[in-house]
């Protein structure tokens, strides 16, 4: 057995890279960007948005954003140090006359044109040379030229260093950028006549094409080939930096995960084994009672609650059930929100009164997240028992003497309860999607409403790391399982 799990272990990085490959390439490969608003319209429906401007590569704030978020990259290879100049050219050509060639009779659209103003903008840093040479080839319309300067001023803009624990190199860096960020900006927009800005442009190349890299060699070129978003993003993931919050950098995406870990944790685990042992003793009813009125009932009632949806029963729970009511045989009100009492009164209470305060208020989420994996389990439950009983090596112990209860739990409910660890086990990578239903109604501050919330915000970060833990926990899931087969069947071996 050890030399298997080593063996699953060591598989579990190239595993966990090829799903985050797929998973990163899907959302880097979707349309719109983290710069798209999402509004809802007065009929409540989502919509989306993008400011204009940004599409224009000259504002600064949104560079950052997309600087910072590896937006202006490629997502897997970087092939733009080989761009060749009749490229160039050609792009700069269509941007200045919005026409894809000269025959065309109608302008590039606004969405098209906008698309390929930020692609050239972000392309532009490994372009200046080709771009230097048009703006100092006095035969190029001046249109062409004055447009090569915008984007030779875009491709020499660099992003400083963000932080507090700066490194000297750092600080440097940031000092030398801001330079030369202050020397090129004075030409945007600005109405110096064109040869003088070529001049300028020419010494400013000259004096940091080195520091900048803007003529590397060959292997210079194909060493940038890894210049990419998955490559930046895996390298601040090996060093456990899931990055932070779109809406907040101040925050941390492990750190807002580690407060809701708790709730979404017991949320999760809890019904898991509950129904594990539930659904065994559910199916074993049922099986025990096959074709009489006990088995009938309960598969009647265990369909009738796998085809009632959580939007119906979370409420009518907290209406008819807790709203305004007490617990049997006590005087104490049904709480209808939160994982615990507000904080003023649970840090008043010792361990004991903590643990029944949080009793009282996940009951009603956990009937409402537990009743349809119930009701399935249950049946995938009778099903196997069934099966097992059929089996010749029951009929033996069943010839030796042996009461039909004790055959049931001892030899049937242990075999076929394999089934239900194949099912369950592999749930397990859904913790952290948590129920974004339950958590929203009762008002619990899980995983499911804070994934939501990033999808809906393009936060590229949480919903990256929801994608790796998810998958880190799906094949641990996997790997429990194979052991607990060993466990629950003598006859499966992990050699």
């Amino acid at each position: 057995m050890l030399n298997y799990i080593c063996r699953r272990l060591l598989l579990l990085p190239l595993t966990l890279f090829c799903i985050v490959l797929v998973n990163f390439v899907i959302i880097n490969l979707a349309p719109g960007d983290p710069a798209t608003v999402t509004e809802i319209s007065p009929e409540g429906m989502a919509t989306r948005s993008e400011n204009k401007a940004v599409a224009f590569g000259s504002d600064d704030r949104y560079l950052q954003f997309r600087e910072h978020y590896g937006l202006t990259l490629p997502i897997l290879i970087n092939f733009w140090p080989f761009i060749s100049e009749e490229s160039v050219k050609k792009t700069l050509w269509q941007l200045t006359y919005r026409k894809y060639a000269l025959a065309d009779t109608e302008e590039i659209n606004a969405k098209n044109y906008n698309a390929l103003r930020v692609r050239f903008g972000d392309q532009s840093k490994y372009i200046m040379r080709q771009l230097l040479d048009v703006i100092q080839n006095e035969s190029y319309a001046e249109k062409e030229r004055l447009m090569a300067v915008r984007f030779f001023i875009r491709g020499g803009v660099r992003q400083a260093y963000l932080g507090v624990n700066l490194s000297p190199f750092q600080k440097e860096y940031n000092r030398k950028i801001a330079e030369d960020n202050s020397f090129l900006y004075q030409f945007l927009g600005a109405k110096s006549p064109l040869n003088k800005t070529s001049e300028e442009f020419g010494k400013w190349y000259g004096k940091n094409k080195a520091f900048y890299h803007f003529e590397p060699s060959f292997w210079g070129k194909f060493r940038m080939m890894g210049e990419t978003r998955l490559f930046r993003y895996l390298s601040r993931v090996f060093t456990l930096d899931f990055g932070t919050l779109r809406n907040d950098s101040t925050k941390r995406v492990i750190d807002e995960v580690s407060k809701r870990f708790k709730y979404s944790l017991t949320l999760a685990l809890l019904p898991m084994i509950v129904t594990f042992f539930l659904s065994q003793l559910l199916g074993m009813v049922m099986a025990y009672t096959q074709n009489k009125w006990q088995d009938t009932f309960l598969n009647v009632m265990l369909l009738i609650f796998y085809a009632l949806p959580v939007f119906v029963v979370a409420p009518f729970l907290i209406e008819k059930v807790a709203l305004n009511h007490d617990f049997f045989f006590t005087k104490i009100p049904i709480p209808i929100s939160g994982f615990t009492s507000p904080e003023a009164i649970y840090a008043t209470l010792n361990s004991r009164e903590r643990l029944f305060d949080v009793i009282q208020h996940i009951l009603l989420p956990l009937l409402a997240i537990m009743y349809g994996t119930l009701a399935a389990s249950a049946r995938l439950s009778r099903t196997a028992i069934l099966e097992v009983y059929a089996q010749d090596y029951v009929r033996t112990a069943r010839a030796k003497g042996l009461s039909r209860p004790v055959v049931m739990v001892k030899h049937v409910g242990r075999n076929a309860a394999i089934t239900l660890v194949t099912s369950l086990a592999s749930s397990l990578g859904v913790i952290l999607g948590g129920s974004l239903i339950v958590e929203t109604l009762f008002q619990i501050n899980g995983f499911g409403k804070f994934f939501y919330d990033a999808v809906i915000n393009r936060d590229y970060n949480v919903i990256m790391f929801s994608a790796l833990s998810g998958a880190f926990l799906t094949l641990m899931g996997y790997l429990a399982r194979d052991i607990a087969y060993t466990m629950l069947d003598p006859r499966v071996t992990l050699e």
